[in-house]
């Protein structure tokens, strides 16, 4: 019985009907996720036959370390997408958007308009893993002003808010923040106390979508391993949510 409780479930046989994954990166050479076009072609080649219908790949942007710009996204993109068919890669669709460090360019990002959409008006950000933006409310009502409903990604990852029984994801989700969840989290890749509260937030039905994150090819061989079957039937019913990005 032992064995068998510790046996998972592969990601292949939880994915979802028209899933979208809204978070990776995979646009070479522009941040810290894969390195080559060969490398990005054989992670979307992997995502295909896990059943993955689209990728809405999130380069970083941020300040000083990778200030990308939209248009160095979109066009690296493109290139992107030369390489593909001649490899056989057709089936999945990949499109570009960004994960926005809430930061002064991202402030500035806003004011010109400079923002890549992940659909429709839904925009990805992100917070420092040391401690939030000191103007975090002022940053929110910008994006609002803007039009955009922010999705915070990798909640669960923030250690400055694990104290105080998830009183600062209370106050996140009141004032307007959506959550997605990174599937590696609970497969505990980045630690135990991570992974608890990633399964607190999933309690409280605090997590809106789930993304993989994806950087290299570790990071796939882990995904692709899948989860244990309680954890595989908690996360197959948030996957479904994706789908309103397709």
């Amino acid at each position: 019985m032992s064995f068998l409780s510790k046996k998972k479930v592969p990601l292949s046989k939880i994915i979802p009907d028209n899933y979208v994954d809204i978070h990776s990166h995979l646009i070479p050479g522009i941040d810290d996720g894969v390195k080559t076009i060969y490398q990005s072609a054989y992670i979307l080649e992997q995502f295909e036959k896990l059943g993955i219908k689209k990728v809405i790949t999130t380069p970083h942007v941020m300040q000083q370390i990778w200030p990308n710009s939209s248009e160095v996204i979109t066009n690296n993109l493109k290139k992107l997408h030369t390489v593909l068919p001649p490899l056989g890669i057709s089936k999945i669709k990949l499109q570009a958007s960004a994960e926005y460090m809430m930061d002064d360019l991202f402030y500035e990002c806003l004011k010109k308009g400079d923002i890549l959409p992940l659909h429709k008006n839904y925009i990805l950000v992100e917070m420092s893993t040391f401690s939030p933006p000191l103007n975090l409310g002022e940053i929110l009502f910008e994006i609002k002003v803007a039009g955009y409903i922010p999705i915070l990604a990798h909640p669960e990852r923030y250690t400055f808010y694990h104290q105080n029984d998830l009183k600062k994801y209370d106050e996140l989700k009141q004032s307007g923040f959506l959550f997605q969840l990174n599937l590696l989290s609970v497969s505990g890749f980045y630690g135990d106390q991570v992974k608890t509260i990633a399964n607190k937030l999933i309690d409280q039905n605090y997590i809106d979508f789930t993304g993989t994150d994806i950087h290299n090819y570790h990071h796939l061989g882990i995904l692709e391993e899948g989860f244990p079957q309680k954890v595989a039937e908690r996360i197959t019913a948030l996957m479904k949510n994706n789908t309103i990005f397709s």
